[in-house]
């Protein structure tokens, strides 16, 4: 387990990562952080600073240098942002100015704490510094990547929060990581342990089930940074997204069944985990953006007709799902530069799914129903980036491209979720009445006229509306609306089998105005739940709900786009 840690340590950067993670270590370690390393401020040296005993049991002030990879003699000494200039700005500023009046009298530690190894060139350089300036109240110390695995093999992952077996889930995971068939069932076992298990009696302890769930969130976090740094090695970076995923919902789940949902410790610690799947989100865009943007790019991937379209429409809702995300991040965010460069990665994204769709013709002629998930996402991402002629373009071409497919009973979306389905109508090996009943029903076309209303796409609506006598007339339109039971399983598995309402058979009057009317009177109606039955919508982390529809496959729930109908 240690050398999986000084692995995935070597791999992490100064600023945004290793002092995300020392804090986490101190505070387990008992050593209070009283500041953090911040991004254009004055540190004088010190990065990190806390405040805890020491081994003899005595208080003290420590201070922590942050240095990633191995130190050599250039990273000691010679310029700004060597370990020599740090350690001598501590000297000469942070003690003299920056200590506060309460810690004065307190002895002190400096720790360089490196990622890597002391090289021996610098090994007696840094001795001699040592000898010089130590005294009975100031101490300088180093700690090596493998002297900071090990403390946190033995405070983050220790016997209390991950067992042996759990530990072992976590290496089949990583050796598993980069196969593109790997269910990823090590990782979600060990997130399920973490996160879900035990939770009815994590409840019944009060703040120190509060506590001990806090904990565990961290652990996940770090698990997930872990599995994040392997996947990117193995290629295959799909996988840690769709784990980030699992960890975000579980996370969510366990604060839910613990009902800590409220806490700000517990929003604070699920609001770190979404900040980690932010970071798998956008190393997974910037893989493959360049193929967003090249003509039939997804076809790289999959050389099939079905397959490519498969694949094209799993990616239009990874990166539905990844704009989202960034907008979520941006109105959260602990300042104005933070929420800017969150709200251009969503404008980002955006344009990187219009690419997506414009460049890959299969884009206007989904092959399951159950696409209207990810048709679904990617609207509401560029809605919220205001992207409203583009979207209305496409909409067209999938109204276009799914009537003819319906007439033709050709390369229609089949209402099963069945590849053998999909591919006995691809081989033409169906009767007809086999093929009537891959085409029964459909979600998909409410989806998109409830969309052409909201955008303003009156004529593509209409074209539609009056096929509903002829096309579809043997279809059987319908809509999942959720309950007040959909709460307690939408983050953990699919939700519309066992919770939920269908209303079914939808039939859409022709004028689109009398259809806007009839929604905003059901928008106002109160006769089926808000979005805020959700407790993630409630608590301000709503970006989970539609993250669970697109990972378990769950239809996205109209009432995330009904409201609009107020304003429509």
């Amino acid at each position: 387990m240690r050398l999986i840690i000084k692995e995935f340590l070597s791999q992490l950067g100064e600023s945004g990562e290793l002092d995300r993670l020392l804090p986490d270590l101190m505070t387990r370690m008992r050593i209070v952080p009283i500041s953090r390393a911040q991004v254009g401020v004055r540190q004088n040296g010190v990065d990190v600073a806390g405040i805890g005993m020491d081994a003899r049991g005595v208080r003290r002030l420590y201070l922590f240098v942050l240095k990633v990879g191995d130190l050599g003699r250039k990273d000691w000494d010679g310029g700004v942002n060597t370990v020599r200039m740090s350690l001598n700005q501590i000297l000469d500023s942070y003690l003299q100015c920056n200590v506060r009046p309460e810690h004065r009298e307190l002895p002190i530690t400096v720790v360089i704490c490196s990622t890597g190894d002391l090289k021996q060139d610098v090994q007696t350089d840094f001795a001699g510094f040592c000898t010089r300036n130590n005294t009975s109240s100031l101490e300088f110390t180093f700690w090596s990547g493998d002297h900071l695995a090990e403390l946190i093999d033995q405070y983050l992952f220790d016997e209390y929060v991950i067992d042996p077996d759990q530990r072992a889930d976590l290496r089949r995971a990583l050796a598993l990581i980069g196969s593109r068939d790997y269910d990823l069932r090590h990782a979600y076992d060990l997130l399920k342990a973490l996160l879900l298990e035990g939770a009815e009696v994590s409840a019944s302890q009060g703040q120190t089930g509060r506590k001990r769930f806090v904990r565990q969130l961290k652990t996940a976090a770090l698990v997930l940074e872990i599995i994040f740094r392997w996947a990117g090695e193995a290629g295959n970076l799909l996988n840690a997204f769709k784990v980030g995923e699992r960890c975000c919902l579980w996370a969510w789940e366990g604060a839910r069944l613990r009902a800590l949902c409220g806490h700000r410790s517990i929003k604070a610690a699920v609001r770190e985990i979404l900040r980690s799947h932010q970071r798998i989100c956008e190393a997974y865009f910037q893989k493959l953006r360049p193929y967003y943007s090249a003509k039939d790019g997804a076809s790289v991937f999959s050389r099939e007709n079905a397959l490519v379209t498969n694949t094209l429409f799993e990616q239009i809702g990874v990166l539905a799902e990844i704009g989202l995300v960034h907008l979520q991040v941006a109105q959260y965010a602990k300042d104005e530069e933070q929420a800017g460069r969150a709200i251009e990665q969503v404008r980002e994204v955006a344009v990187a799914l219009l690419e997506l769709v414009g460049n890959n013709a299969s884009s206007g002629s989904p092959r399951y129903d159950g696409n209207a998930i990810d048709v679904a996402l990617a609207l509401m991402l560029l809605h919220a980036a205001a992207a409203l002629e583009p979207a209305k373009s496409w909409l067209e071409e999938l109204a276009i491209r799914i009537s003819f497919s319906w007439q033709t009973s050709n390369s229609f979306p089949i209402s099963t979720d069945s590849f053998d389905d999909l591919l006995s109508l691809e081989l033409g090996t169906l009767d007809q009445e086999q093929i009537s009943k891959l085409k029964d029903l459909s979600t998909l076309i409410p989806v998109i006229m409830h969309w052409c209303a909201m955008m303003g796409a009156g004529t593509i609506y209409q074209r539609v509306s009056q096929m509903q006598s002829s096309v579809f007339k043997e279809v059987c339109f319908q809509l999942w609306y959720p309950d007040e039971a959909t709460e307690s399983l939408i983050y953990a598995q699919p939700a519309q089998y066992d919770s939920g309402t269908t209303e079914a058979r939808i039939s859409f009057p022709l004028a689109v105005a009398d259809f806007l009317e009839g929604q905003r009177v059901r928008a106002q109606s109160g006769n089926f739940v808000g979005a805020d039955v959700f407790t993630a919508v409630k608590e301000g982390i709503p970006v989970l709900v539609p993250m669970a529809c697109r990972h378990f496959r769950t239809p996205v729930a109209p009432q995330l786009w009904l409201p609009e109908f107020r304003n429509a």
